[in-house]
């Protein structure tokens, strides 16, 4: 891990601060700028690179974006964020088992931060590996055991496996935490359609119509009476 002088830092932070104005605005043409002009004033500073990497990646610039974060993470093999960073372009260009190994440093650095695992678990459910997925989310339940995105989540993956009836219980607890979400409504209504339950399934697309789902509409259309 590069050591950065407390005066260095401290100046570098605020000298962000015009970038990452211009970042929020998206003007990520302005924002690399402010951000080169840092990097000449304190090329050891890992967070300027980070930075930088979300503006070119913003831009579509693939290599630069990537060129930034494995930058900041020379910088600093400690830094969490930008691994979160990298796993996200990775997921982004499809490069799953590049992000799943980003994420699991996530983990190693922050054993206990709920969203390092749900983010891995998302990443697997992209590269179809469902199993790790559910584990991860169940450990990311195990931190914070109403994170409704993660028992969603899990009973999307177990979906994907087929294992309806688990994913119909994974359903009703998501909805006793958000009961107004109409996608929650309309895939435990898949689920009850494929485990032979049709008037359960209609009965949740129904709900997910009067939340406004136009999807639920047409399944009702076609496999309700």
């Amino acid at each position: 891990m590069t050591v950065f002088a407390g005066h260095a830092m401290s100046q570098s932070s605020k000298d962000l601060k015009s970038g990452n104005k211009k970042l929020m605005k998206h003007n990520f043409t302005g924002a690399i700028k402010e951000f080169d002009k840092v990097i000449l004033k304190y090329p050891a500073y890992p967070e300027t690179y980070a930075h930088r990497a979300l503006a070119k990646f913003r831009l579509d610039d693939q290599q630069g974006a990537l060129d930034d974060i494995n930058k900041a993470i020379e910088l600093d093999s400690n830094f969490y964020t930008a691994y979160t960073i990298r796993a996200q372009f990775y997921v982004a260009f499809k490069y799953f088992k590049e992000a799943i190994d980003d994420y699991s440093r996530c983990v190693q650095l922050r054993p206990d931060a709920e969203m390092a695992y749900y983010q891995r678990g998302m990443a697997r459910i992209e590269a179809t590996d469902y199993e790790k997925a559910i584990k991860d989310f169940e450990e990311a339940l195990k931190l914070k055991p109403e994170f409704a995105e993660a028992i969603y989540q899990k009973a999307i993956a177990r979906m994907r496996m087929k294992g309806y009836s688990a994913a119909i219980r994974d359903f009703k607890t998501y909805l006793k935490l958000k009961p107004e979400n109409a996608m929650g409504y309309l895939q435990r209504g898949i689920c009850y359609d494929k485990s032979g339950q049709p008037y359960l399934a209609c009965k949740d697309w129904w709900r997910a119509s009067q939340r406004g789902l136009k999807e639920a509409d047409a399944l009702m259309k076609m496999k309700c009476k």
